[in-house]
């Protein structure tokens, strides 16, 4: 018992010591902090965060900068990353996230961006992403029965991690790029069927509307592509609601409306 009472002595000995000489030569102490940003509503955010002891030691402040992280980063959509300059200063940067894609959900809206993150298209911070930043693709529209992109059962504002793969979304809008019908699709409308994912191309065509089906594996979109390329350039549309359906194995059937037949059916 004494020998620990001589340990427990020794040690509180050695720590008020060490707390006298930080508070006299505050080594210790945070030297310098800065933010590097164009958003206000982000700086101000990360100082209204911040705590005391995190403002007066460095140490705290340095294996507190992932609660700091989460924190902003969930609360806008912002990303966080931070700088160390010399022992006891940092430098903080928060560059406002650039959405890559839109997409509808029922009576919502909402922006991902190629790292997968997402929110709510009505954020309260909108202004953070300058209108240059803002998606230029089509929106995707996913159908009622499919889940939402992001868990909507908390805070309607969250930033947070898409449920829908980011991937995914890119991969279609680049099929769409390469293949040179970017410019003629107005949305995406993904749906599931046999398991898979059916998309539905709202497009314009010589001034008619036109629904093209095709599965959403893109392995198969170049062969898919030609054919349906060679039907637009042939076809003498006389009228909207035109519907090119290349689901099926065997053939692309072509119709005025979604009669005689489920459409995507593979059939």
């Amino acid at each position: 018992m004494k020998k620990l009472i001589r340990i427990f002595l020794t040690c509180s000995l050695i720590f008020g010591a060490l707390l006298s000489w930080e508070e006299y030569s505050q080594f210790l102490s945070l030297g310098h902090l800065a933010v590097s940003t164009g958003t206000p509503a982000a700086e101000l955010l990360f100082w209204n965060t911040l705590e005391p002891e995190e403002l007066r030691y460095w140490p705290i402040f340095m294996y507190r900068c992932g609660r700091l992280k989460e924190k902003i980063e969930s609360e806008l959509p912002i990303s966080f990353s931070i700088q160390r300059e010399g022992t006891a200063g940092f430098l903080v940067n928060l560059e406002p996230l650039r959405p890559a894609f839109t997409v509808r959900w029922k009576e919502r809206s909402f922006y991902i961006t190629k790292g997968g993150r997402i929110w709510d298209k009505d954020h309260p911070s909108g202004e953070i992403i300058s209108r240059k930043d803002l998606p230029q693709a089509p929106p995707f529209v996913l159908a009622d029965t499919l889940p939402p992109p992001m868990n909507i059962s908390g805070d309607r504002y969250l930033v947070t991690d898409s449920v829908f793969p980011a991937a995914l979304l890119a991969e279609w809008l680049a099929g769409l790029e390469s293949n040179g019908w970017m410019g003629h699709t107005r949305l995406v409308e993904i749906s599931k069927r046999e398991g898979k994912f059916l998309l539905k191309l709202d497009m314009k065509v010589a001034k008619k509307a036109v629904s093209v089906l095709l599965w959403g594996e893109k392995s198969g979109w170049k062969k898919t592509f030609s054919a349906v390329s060679q039907i637009l350039n042939q076809l003498q549309l006389s009228g909207g609601d035109i519907i090119i359906d290349s689901t099926y194995t065997d053939r692309i059937i072509v119709r005025n409306s979604p009669v005689g037949g489920q459409e995507g059916s593979g059939k």
